[in-house]
This record gives C-alpha cells, sequence and structure tokens, in this order.
C-alpha cells in the first residue's frame, strides 16, 4: 500500500524515455524514434501516452517582450496499458512533423514532450530537443542568397507575433539578411518569411533600401523604404536561376529612390 502512495506522487513510479532515431527531421516529413515506459516499484495502469511538439516565441505584452509556448502538433502514441514492477515497454512511433514547425536556427528550438497519463497520479514527462531541417526549397532560397553574397544577421531565424500572416500559428519565422556584394550599395537588408505547405513554399520578400540622401533619410525614418514582395515556389518547377536577384530588384524598384 506504501508502494501505491509513493508512486502516486511520483517516488517509485514508472517512467517514460522518447528515443528519437534520426539527428534531424524536415518540415512535412516524419520523425521516427521508439518510446521507452519502464515500470516503477508497483504495477501501474496507463490511460495512454501521448507527445506533443511545441515551440516558444517572442511577443510584446504590455510593454514588455515575453517568451509564449505553441503547441505545433499533438499526438496519441497507445491506448490504455499495464506496466509491472521493473518491465520495460517499448513503443515505436512515427509522427508527422507539421510544415509549420519552425526551422532550428542558432537559439530557436523545438521539443518533443512525451507524457504518460495515469489516473490519480503525477504524470511522468520526458522533454527532448528535436532539430527541424529546412525544406529543400528553402534550402535553394538561401543558396541563392549566399551566391548573392548576403549573409545571416545576428536577429535571424527568430520567433516572433505577428498576425494574418502565417496560416497555421500566430508567429512568423524571420530570417534577416546582409548584403556583402552584389546588392551592397542599394540595400541594408532583406528579410524572408516563408509559409511552408505540401504544394510548395510561399515566400515573404521584404526589400530594406539603404539612405543615400536626405530624402533616402526621412524615407527610413517613415518607413518607406521598405516594400514586400511575395511570390510561390512549387514543387514541382522549383527555384529558378537568379529568381531571388529578380524578386529583390522588383522590390527596389517599387520604392522611390
Amino acid at each position: 500500500m506504501l508502494d501505491k502512495i509513493l508512486a502516486s506522487i511520483g517516488i517509485g513510479a514508472a517512467r517514460v524515455d522518447a528515443r528519437i532515431t534520426s539527428a534531424g527531421v524536415r518540415q512535412g516529413d516524419e520523425l521516427v524514434g521508439e518510446v521507452h515506459v519502464i515500470g516503477g516499484s508497483v504495477e501501474q495502469s496507463i490511460s495512454q501516452i501521448y507527445m506533443y511538439l511545441y515551440t516558444e516565441y517572442s511577443r510584446e505584452v504590455g510593454g514588455t517582450q515575453s517568451r509564449q509556448k505553441e503547441v505545433l502538433a499533438s499526438y496519441r502514441i497507445s491506448d490504455s496499458l499495464v506496466i509491472r514492477p521493473n518491465e520495460t515497454r517499448i513503443i515505436p512511433f512515427q509522427l508527422r512533423v507539421p510544415h509549420h514547425a519552425p526551422i532550428s536556427f542558432r537559439t530557436q528550438q523545438v521539443y518533443l514532450s512525451t507524457g504518460l497519463d495515469i489516473e490519480m497520479a503525477i504524470d511522468p514527462k520526458d522533454k527532448d530537443l528535436i532539430t527541424v531541417l529546412p525544406d529543400p526549397l528553402i534550402e535553394q532560397i538561401f543558396a541563392q542568397a549566399e551566391d548573392l553574397g548576403f549573409r545571416h544577421t545576428s536577429e535571424s531565424g527568430y520567433c516572433e507575433y505577428k498576425k494574418h500572416i502565417h496560416r497555421m500559428v500566430p508567429f512568423v519565422q524571420e530570417f534577416e539578411l546582409r548584403p556583402t556584394d552584389r546588392f551592397r550599395d542599394e540595400l541594408d537588408e532583406i528579410e524572408l518569411i516563408f509559409d511552408v505547405y505540401s504544394e510548395g513554399v510561399d515566400v515573404l520578400l521584404e526589400v530594406d533600401r539603404k539612405a543615400k540622401n536626405a530624402r533616402g533619410l526621412l524615407q527610413d525614418m517613415l518607413g518607406l523604404d521598405e516594400r514586400y514582395v511575395r511570390f510561390t515556389i512549387s514543387r514541382t518547377k522549383g527555384l529558378a536561376s537568379e529568381e531571388l536577384a529578380r524578386m529583390i530588384q522588383r522590390g527596389l524598384d517599387m520604392i522611390p529612390k
């Protein structure tokens, strides 16, 4: 009886450990692994094994920046089962990572939380860091940007709250790049936001022209030196050669000199 009471508050209770098979997973692909359930000192009934994928994003609340948690997807791994003392159950899983999961870039992270639902007890949990790799179409864009001499700034890759831009989540992951070669005399920076789905990637490109005179400084202060260009890359066609350069030039042409 004492063992059951202790297990209900987590002492000598069953434990859970998710083990990921692959080192990384692309947006939209499957995450493969195993859930290890290790019995404690008493027999326990588990009503379900669940997992959820989540990330965090920055949001200004009351003039202060705070971190908000966002669940990207939830999964039910197993129905009810009984785990005996010191028994180990291994349950394989394959989970589809949603296209809208942010890329693991610098300090922007994605986590997999695994839990056991045990009635009248503290639910054991496990947390694992997941490496989310970019969609191949996004890799093409980054490759073209690098060929054009663009480099990520220290602020690039962070997720922040933005309404009405992404279809699935209340934040966007912004990639901020500065020119070092071809566009360095015309641009301060560009920003890229991606909306990935099964047929392709929608791209929102922000072009920020460099101020060269008093008028340009005024436009900079008023935010008139920035223009947005939207375009879509389909999986059937991919990214054409120099397409990013053409889109950047289109944005530049929209800004008064």
